[in-house]
């Protein structure tokens, strides 16, 4: 690959790695939201929903930046 496909890659992986992290920081958010709401209430499942979805898409971006990474290691 040459440089500039290195630089690339890099680039694109960094943008990812930022993007797992901005999901993380909002199913935190959403984790804050459930545990001050009332349990049982729509509220609190609503933000226990939301937290789950971003907590699974988080992790499955991090697996497949992980994958990448190999990829581009072999």
């Amino acid at each position: 690959m040459t440089a500039v496909g290195v630089d690339q890659r890099t680039s694109v992986l960094g943008a990812l790695v930022g993007a797992a992290d901005d999901f993380a920081a909002r199913a935190q958010a959403q984790e804050v939201y459930r545990d001050r709401a009332r349990p049982g209430t729509g509220v609190h499942h609503l933000h226990a929903h939301s937290a789950t979805l971003w907590r699974q898409a988080e992790t499955s971006l991090r697996t497949r930046i992980a994958e990448l990474q190999v990829e581009s290691a072999g």
